[in-house]
């Protein structure tokens, strides 16, 4: 699975999973080695984040005062967070790790939003704070619903690295009709803030709807799939998967995984494999598990295998997988600077406690990633039955 360049949003960090864990610190990674792309990466979140939270810190932007309500879309931990009255917060986040170092920290108000956009809070929050991921329809998804959520003379303040919009965000602002716009560029990144008119609602609330309706889950490849934008590949089947798909043994059997599931396009297969007895669909976005719990449905209910779904760091340990008998994946890596396999060597290492002994691994990953060495530490045998097209098979026996 191949990541974009440039991209804020949670895919593009799952190297970072080890320091969400603990301490947080940028030179404090306890369970992963740093690569420069995973540094240079942690480097382009921090900045966005210091961006978004400078006019707090500075004063240039009063704290709200208790009883406020706030909401953070796209949350993340930053200590300027520690300023915000807990009780007061809601924090919005689909990734995993992000989300565990927020309850680690002690912000309980988290919802993963995988219930779908909007909830109950239309024209009920005094602030809305929000981290924008390059994925433009995703980022005016989450514009619409800060919009739709503020009382009239509500604050918004959004920051975006300039190469995932930061550029356009001052002008996809004023077309949402936030006025009073305030813009600063700051560490690379831009920072824009406004308030929310009285009429604001009147005039502009079939841009908002437009913008959420893009952005919420709809069917693709022909209504064979439900997916949601900001997925990787949200509206396509990715080629690694493709292929893999095609190598797969059709003897399949026992208790099964799919290690980063996304919108389903592997599970469903697999599910419908007659020997498959149960399948753990696990991915870190809650939005791909309601997907691929949508994508599966006929599989559970025409007698299928029982399917599960786990919101999981699959780069840490987690004693709720294992004695497995099988396990697919297509794990992300990150192609924009350089090729990076620290992601799919967590995925390998958590595979192999996972399985148990004789279980077998079947995982695509791009040709030029050094996997080999990995599996050959952790697995008695492997083998590359396909080779081509830019990727490799693997299959391996613990």
């Amino acid at each position: 699975m191949n990541l974009e360049k440039g991209a804020l949003g949670r895919p593009f960090l799952w190297l970072l999973y080890g320091c969400l864990w603990g301490d947080c610190s940028r030179n404090n990674f306890k369970f992963i080695k740093v690569s420069g792309t995973l540094r240079a990466m942690i480097d382009e979140t921090q900045r966005v984040l210091d961006t978004l939270f400078y006019p707090f810190q500075s004063g240039e932007i009063a704290v709200p005062l208790a009883g406020a309500r706030v909401l953070f879309l796209n949350a993340q931990f930053h200590p300027a967070l520690e300023m915000f009255l807990k009780p007061d917060l809601l924090l919005q986040q689909y990734f995993k790790p992000y989300a565990h170092r927020l309850a680690a920290a002690g912000f309980t108000g988290l919802e993963d939003d995988g219930r779908g956009a909007g909830g109950d809070e239309k024209e009920t929050l005094d602030m809305v704070l929000a981290v924008l991921p390059k994925n433009r329809i995703e980022a005016e998804y989450l514009l619409a619903r800060a919009m739709m959520a503020l009382k009239p003379g509500g604050v918004l303040v959004a920051a975006a690295d300039n190469r995932a919009g930061g550029g356009r965000l001052e002008k996809t602002l004023a077309g949402f009709g936030l006025a009073a716009l305030r813009s600063e560029p700051r560490n690379k990144c831009r920072r824009v803030s406004g308030i929310k008119n009285a009429w604001a609602a009147k005039e502009f609330i079939d841009i908002w709807g437009k913008a959420q309706s893009a952005g919420a889950p709809q069917m693709v490849l022909g209504g064979d799939f439900q997916s949601w934008p900001g997925l990787f590949g949200w509206d396509k089947i990715d080629k690694g998967s493709e292929i893999l798909l095609r190598h797969l043994p059709d003897d399949l059997y026992g208790r099964g995984a799919d290690f980063g599931c996304g919108y389903g396009y592997l599970s469903r297969h697999v599910a419908q494999q007659a020997r498959v007895e149960s399948l753990l669909c696990i991915d870190a976005d809650s939005r791909a598990l309601r997907m691929c719990r949508e994508n599966t449905q006929a599989q559970m209910r025409d007698g299928g295998p029982q399917i599960e779904f786990l919101w999981v760091d699959l780069c840490q340990p987690n004693r709720a997988i294992g004695n497995l008998d099988f396990i697919v994946m297509n794990p992300p890596f990150h192609e924009g600077r350089a090729a990076d396999a620290g992601i799919g060597e967590g995925f390998i290492a958590t595979a192999a406690v996972a399985l148990k002994k004789g279980g077998r691994l079947f995982m695509v990953a791009n040709r030029q990633l050094g996997y080999e060495r990995a599996i050959e530490g952790l697995f008695t045998k492997s083998a590359k039955p396909f080779e081509g097209q830019g990727f490799k098979v693997i299959e391996a026996v613990k």
